[in-house]
């Protein structure tokens, strides 16, 4: 038994299909596949407010099995933000901001927990006529932006083969439950969350621009049966996002080059909600150069002051990556700790809120029996 990494579907110039749909393969045993996003950028950066990594633009990742059932179905930034806690660091991508310069990222849908698991992943024969659907919205409307006519992507697959290849007994999925714009300070907003089968991992994301988890939530509280438990109460986002670095052993580290307009302060890119550290050098300049970091909030800036623009190479520590929090049930191998849900008449999820007009949205991810 080996595994082939194997190459499903190549298509480039996705302008004039901002929705690409993709038939999978009916039979195999896959763990994962893997979609690889390809871009270039229209024009070189000329506001120093806006910043596109290449997952903002993918705006929906699905994976549906006859016709509506979802196997999976998140935005690029939580898919990414799974991946991370899967294989405990941020996936590789390349991150530039001038004119033809290339972004590339690497994200992975996962049927099993890694992506060699012999017991769950994607049993093809075993599943309805499956899809691919990759949503979009890039557009070459702004310098900041994508030239959309160098747009690409691949599709990878991780099939076992050979002599003895596993049986899964199920795969992992995962759904985004709500995407929606918080009302007031100190209001409550109460999802619910399906019920019958183990839950995995509750994802919970801060999607503001200058707005941290903890701007976002002051509190999050799993309800059992309408509060008769909960399972999990969190009274601070920032505590449990720095726990969890410990807890799960993440590489919380990640960078690219970024392009500095004249002598503002530019954003950097968003991939945490706690700020740690961020080194930043000159990239290809061969004058004088100073460069300050101003913050460690969001958004977190760096300016230049040389005269006329200039590419830095940056470097980034932080918590909470996507700005995503993980309530996580995925600490043992065997799955005794998966949050049992089938014998709870409800399941909700309680966010209080911090400040109103904050964008969030909650997505989970549970295991599902053949």
């Amino acid at each position: 038994m080996y595994m082939l990494r194997q190459r499903i579907m190549n298509v480039g110039s996705l302008s004039s299909t901002p929705t690409f749909r993709y038939k999978l393969p009916s039979t195999g045993m896959y763990s994962a596949f893997q979609l690889v996003i390809d871009a270039n950028r229209y024009a070189t950066r000329a506001d120093i407010d806006l910043v596109y990594p290449l997952e903002v633009e993918v705006t929906k990742i699905e994976l549906v099995e006859g016709g509506s059932h979802a196997l999976l179905s998140v935005p690029a930034t939580q898919l990414d933000a799974l991946n991370y806690w899967s294989f405990g660091r941020p996936n590789a991508r390349r991150y530039r901001q001038e004119e033809s310069t290339g972004n590339l990222l690497h994200l992975f849908m996962m049927g099993g927990r890694d992506l060699y698991d012999t017991e769950y992943g994607y049993d093809m024969s075993r599943l309805g006529e499956t899809y691919f659907e990759y949503t979009h919205s890039m557009s070459a409307d702004a310098a900041e932006r994508f030239d959309v006519s160098d747009h690409e992507i691949t599709l990878y697959g991780y099939r076992w083969m050979g002599s003895g290849t596993p049986s899964y007994k199920g795969y992992l999925r995962a759904r985004q439950l709500a995407a929606y714009t918080t009302t007031a300070t100190g209001a409550l907003k109460t999802i619910n969350v399906p019920i019958g089968n183990p839950i995995r991992r509750i994802g919970i994301q801060a999607k503001s621009r200058a707005t941290t988890l903890g701007g976002t939530f002051t509190k999050a509280e799993l309800l059992v049966n309408n509060g008769e438990y909960s399972p999990v109460i969190i009274t601070s986002p920032m505590h449990w996002a720095m726990g969890e670095v410990s807890e799960y052993g993440l590489n919380n580290e990640l960078g690219g080059i970024d392009y500095m307009v004249s002598t503002g302060e530019n954003e950097i890119p968003r991939w945490w909600s706690y700020f740690q550290t961020l080194q930043a050098s000159s990239y290809g300049y061969a004058g004088e150069m100073n460069l300050e970091v101003h913050g460690i909030s969001l958004p977190l800036r760096v300016k230049a002051n040389t005269t006329g623009n200039m590419e830095v190479m940056f470097n980034s520590r932080g918590y909470g990556f996507q700005k995503c929090l993980r309530v996580g049930f995925d600490h043992f191998r065997d799955g005794s700790d998966l949050l049992q849900t089938r014998g709870m008449g409800a399941l909700d999820l309680q966010l209080t809120e911090a400040a109103a007009s904050k964008e969030c949205a909650v997505f989970v991810e549970d295991v599902v029996s053949y």
